[in-house]
């Protein structure tokens, strides 16, 4: 897996750390249980460009199934000609920089953030930084 929590806060946040991978499939680049075992709101994401994918790829990445790719946090961006540095705003379903939805998205006690790669993301490094509240029970 190539996808990493780096950081935990008490509840409500955490860091994932991306590192690309050659592979295409669903969820290839890896995924990331939900962290507190009920259901959760995903209120803001910033994806953190550390280094650029060295080929043209597009990253996906959202709420869904062990080994589906999901879209509803980042919708198939290129990440190969981001800027080193930059944070992109993913609050929280983005498909574009000029595109902005401010729907929440909902991330259920048994479902998975998935990160997949429309072709290789080899060279990518980023961290997701994922703010969330608990849903009432």
């Amino acid at each position: 897996m190539t996808v990493a929590r780096n950081y935990e806060g008490q509840g409500g946040g955490m860091v994932i750390d991306i590192t690309g991978v050659a592979s295409t499939a669903a969820a290839g680049i890896g995924e990331i249980a939900n962290p507190e075992g009920v259901d959760v709101t995903i209120t803001e994401a910033f994806l953190e460009i550390i280094t650029p994918s060295t080929g043209a790829a597009n990253l996906s990445c959202g709420v869904g199934a062990s080994g589906a790719s999901a879209s509803d946090l980042w919708s198939a961006g290129a990440v190969n000609g981001l800027t080193e540095g930059a944070l992109y705003l993913c609050f929280a379903r983005q498909n574009t920089a000029e595109t902005i939805l401010s729907d929440p998205v909902d991330w259920d006690s048994d479902k998975y953030l998935t990160f997949t790669g429309s072709a290789t993301t080899v060279g990518l490094s980023a961290r997701l930084h994922v703010r969330y509240i608990r849903q009432a029970a």
